[in-house]
């Protein structure tokens, strides 16, 4: 499990990223789905990533 950390670093990247995206706008009202929504689409974005890549 420590042998990817850099996985869990880009995964928490990227759902930066996407979370600066979707709170400008406020596309999806209530916070804590909000952060559920972008921590699972910056998951499945990162494993797509890492499948090409690995």
């Amino acid at each position: 499990m420590m042998k990817h950390w850099y996985v869990y670093i880009a995964i928490a990247v990227v759902a930066e990223l996407l979370l600066l995206v979707c709170e400008r706008p406020r596309i999806i009202k209530s916070k804590p789905l909000r952060y559920i929504i972008v921590l699972l689409v910056a998951f499945f974005i990162c494993w797509g990533v890492y499948d090409l890549i690995a």
